[in-house]
């Protein structure tokens, strides 16, 4: 449970402070990851077999032969082979295969290429007629060697950028997994508690039947209505430990059509039993028409597992948790709202921040409502907040409608 308590009132307090980064910024964080994952990755251990180097040495035959056309039969083609002043352009030309070797083989391929082409340039100065024959294409040359040298470093340091992302995602993912653990922690008792009632009716029916045949005295109508009820109290058993392994497996994200609707009735039939012991009365005010979302229904169920697990533990002393689902400016919102103590003022601003929490030690681990806006944030939607210390707070989730013309 994030802290809800605090002196100072906080009235109507809205957290759009609180929204995660512009979407402007997110946009372009998004961007340089697509980028960063396009570019191509490190062929040194490809060696020969990586077609990058054949694609390089292609170039580059191509270009010394471009370089020395006026001594081939090229030069009868036009200005373009022959044409003094154009050798600069000719050497120009060498960037191409001296960054493309930056790019794919790194330092070793700048190195290698920027000597190669320093061997091509090299026998021309013998024959040229220019007094800065040598300086000139040296010139280039160490242009050229500087500029690849350059390129494969700053990929290197994309290498390296690349593999703290793939590392953030996999810590990422271990984080989700863990707060899940830990809100089934929290549902432990109560859950335990709620299967404990029907096994024990089911045990009761049991030693019924067993007298009753034991004393000849079963009756065919009441022993089918006793295994009917029996029936009834397994199948409420398998239903409650079907909801906690779909919340509790750790699998892949898998967008498809979700009825959220579904989805809160899921969460209510694991939380529901704590609500009654700490005496809050849980209220639906569920839209009937609510559009689909395209979501991952796994990780929705987490979020409002968590929303509504802090709602909870928010009124200790009892209270009223309302959900409320409806449809606001083309996104689905969904309300997750308590009667508890609220949250401070000066608590606010850290609400979302990882591993911030008030709980007492052991109680949890700060993760909770960083995940849910990960979560969120990842299904393209936003949470806000509205609370007022004393009187309860109020989580609003939005999720962008389903269009079937898009889809």
């Amino acid at each position: 449970m994030e802290d809800r308590t605090g002196a100072n009132a906080v009235e109507g307090t809205t957290s759009k402070a609180l929204a995660p980064e512009s979407a402007r910024k997110r946009w372009t964080d998004r961007a340089a990851v697509r980028i960063i994952d396009r570019l191509p990755k490190n062929q040194v251990s490809k060696g020969v077999r990586s077609p990058h180097l054949w694609i390089i040495v292609g170039l580059i035959a191509v270009l010394t032969l471009v370089y020395y056309a006026g001594r081939t039969p090229l030069a009868r083609l036009g200005p373009f082979f022959t044409d003094a002043y154009l050798h600069d352009l000719h050497r120009i030309l060498y960037l191409l295969p001296v960054i493309y070797a930056a790019l794919t083989f790194r330092i070793w391929g700048a190195l290698a290429t920027s000597l190669a082409f320093l061997c091509v340039v090299l026998p021309r100065t013998f024959y040229s007629p220019y007094a800065d024959a040598l300086l000139r294409p040296l010139l280039f040359v160490l242009f050229t060697a500087v500029v690849a040298v350059l390129t494969a470093l700053l990929m290197d340091r994309i290498d390296e950028e690349r593999e703290i992302i793939r590392r953030l995602k996999e810590t990422r993912e271990q984080l989700v997994h863990a707060e899940k653990l830990a809100s089934l922690g929290q549902l432990a008792a109560s859950i335990a508690h709620e299967i404990n009632n029907p096994l024990a009716g089911v045990l009761t029916y049991t030693k019924l039947l067993a007298k009753k045949i034991s004393g000849d005295t079963l009756e065919k109508g009441a022993a089918l209505d006793n295994l009917a009820k029996m029936e009834s109290e397994v199948s409420r058993c398998s239903r409650i430990i079907r909801n906690l392994l779909d919340f509790s497996r750790q699998s892949e994200p898998t967008l498809r059509l979700v009825d959220v609707n579904q989805v809160i009735e899921q969460v209510l039939a694991m939380v529901g039993h704590q609500a009654q012991l700490q005496k809050v009365d849980v209220v639906r005010e569920l839209s009937p028409s609510l559009p689909k979302v395209m979501a991952d229904s796994d990780k929705l169920q987490q979020v409002f597992t968590n929303l509504t697990l802090n709602a909870i533990q928010a009124m200790s002393g009892g209270g009223r948790m309302t959900l409320r689902t409806s449809v606001t400016n083309s996104q689905v919102r969904i309300d997750v709202q308590d009667t508890g103590c609220g949250i401070s003022k000066e608590n606010l601003s850290k609400l979302f921040t990882p591993f911030f929490t008030t709980k007492e030690k052991g109680s949890g681990v700060g993760l909770g409502l960083a995940v849910v806006r990960g979560i969120i944030e990842r299904h393209k939607g936003e949470i806000k907040i509205q609370s007022e210390v004393g009187k309860g707070t109020t989580f609003s989730v939005y999720l962008g409608v389903h269009d079937d013309e898009k889809s």
